[in-house]
């Protein structure tokens, strides 16, 4: 089972490397905060989430509600109130907005005419300099023309597209509500509409009476190669405490494909994906659109960050916060003109520059030092190399899974495995972990990670 404690050594050093403590902020002195310490120089990303589904689907390990309409709209109308908050506090920093992401939860079960209003907000609280917004979406939601031309119409550039598999077993498996020819006509109605980036989303390991196989992946993997899309993702299946699935493991009524095989699944993806045209541009992401990438990972390791909606976490580059998990509780503390942060805290420059560093060698596969001092106005070694962390990129490059020339780090192609191990150990350990401890709570006094 791909748990928290599934990946052995790089479990440990995700406890070991990272540990913090959110406790329940004074209001003023978060927005202090905030104001305080986000930068003005930095273009800033913003990344709304929506919790709304039709359905939960068995492994989901994100804050979600179950559709309500009345709810929803008091839901937006929350959001363009907290986005307004946030202009107001942030007049005088002068933020540019440089990016646009929703996810959730379910995006694609807003309207149009919803996001219009979430863009009319941002713009008129920010400076924002980038056209459209990019949106995570399921395939029944888009699969009708009309339906994927409402949210092309409305600024939607972008869609994240949950595929997840091409076999009707497979999203059975995950407790997806959608069909195989969901997706195909999704693809379709969605390059009708206009939308100018398309990404899908596959998802492997995928626990079952047997659980998945490698030969299962490999078909998947090949027919969404087929596909008339600019990138493909491909995440593991996950398993945390409070997904829907978890149970099913404890009865032992599933089961997951073996450590073996899911090593032997990372190599397929590269094997399948690369000759189709569809280049590595991050451990687990492939496209074939030069320059262009559907992914946060920079932005919510690196900063800086605003986050907006219930369970959504901002990151300032210097100040962590989250905003409360439970959907009417934000919705009510935003009615009553309170910033709905359920917990924060202060981030060193010291753990910034790991984070920058874990996200740009591990994720991104690349990281140079002459960047990494023009952000940080400090020397990679005076950071980062003489901490556990850089002491473990010491023995790595002993290892020869990775590799430094003239202040130019690359990951290793044998070092993709261990990066994909160290990386979801991450995602497990503490983003997970943060998740798992505010859905116990509205507003708990303190947190700690992992």
């Amino acid at each position: 089972m791909l748990d928290r404690n599934a990946f052995g050594l790089w479990s440990w050093v995700a406890r070991r490397a990272f540990k913090a403590t959110f406790t329940r902020p004074d209001p003023e002195h978060a927005r202090r905060c905030i104001h305080d310490t986000l930068p003005s120089s930095e273009g800033v990303a913003v990344y709304i989430h929506i919790p709304f589904c039709r359905s939960f689907c068995l492994y989901c390990a994100y804050t979600r509600q179950l559709w309500d309409a009345k709810l929803a709209e008091r839901y937006v109308d929350a959001l363009v109130r907290e986005i307004e908050m946030y202009g107001r506090l942030l007049d005088d920093v002068g933020v540019k907005v440089v990016d646009i992401h929703v996810g959730g939860g379910t995006p694609s079960l807003l309207e149009g005419r919803h996001y219009q209003k979430i863009v009319e907000a941002l713009q008129g609280s920010f400076d924002v300099k980038y056209e459209g917004i990019a949106i995570e979406a399921n395939p029944n939601d888009v699969a009708d023309e009309e339906r994927a031309r409402d949210l092309a119409d409305a600024g939607v550039k972008e869609v994240s597209l949950g595929v997840q598999s091409f076999s009707e077993g497979i999203l059975r498996n995950l407790g997806r509500a959608h069909k195989v020819e969901d997706s195909l006509r999704a693809i379709e109605a969605l390059r009708a509409a206009g939308v100018k980036y398309l990404n899908i989303d596959l998802m492997y390991m995928v626990p079952g009476k047997v659980g998945e196989t490698l030969e299962e992946w490999m078909t998947d993997l090949k027919r969404a190669s087929q596909q008339d899309v600019d990138e493909i993702t491909c995440y593991p299946t996950l398993i945390t405490p409070y997904c829907i699935g978890y149970r099913l493991f404890k009865e032992g009524k599933v089961r997951q494909p073996s450590m073996k095989v899911f090593k032997e699944m990372i190599k397929a993806t590269y094997k399948v994906l690369e000759p189709a045209g569809y280049k590595s541009i991050e451990i687990y992401g492939f496209s074939r659109r030069e320059g262009w990438k559907y992914a946060t990972v920079n932005y919510e390791m690196e900063g800086p960050l605003l986050a907006f909606g219930c369970g959504a976490v901002s990151f300032t580059g210097g100040y962590e916060y989250t905003n409360t998990h439970y959907t009417e509780e934000y919705v009510r503390a935003v009615e009553k003109g309170r910033l709905p942060i359920a917990g924060a805290r202060r981030v060193s420059v010291r753990e910034r520059a790991l984070r920058y560093t874990a996200a740009r060698l591990f994720v991104c596969k690349q990281l140079d030092e002459m960047e990494f001092e023009k952000v940080f106005e400090s020397e990679f070694e005076d950071l980062v190399g003489r901490t556990f962390f850089g002491r473990m990129l010491k023995l790595l490059r002993l290892a020869g899974v990775i590799k430094r020339r003239g202040g130019k780090w690359r990951l290793e192609q044998r070092g993709l495995t261990m990066a994909h191990m160290k990386c979801w150990a991450f995602v497990l350990n503490v983003p997970c972990r943060l998740t798992e401890e505010y859905l116990k709570e509205p507003w708990p006094n303190t947190v700690v990670i992992p």
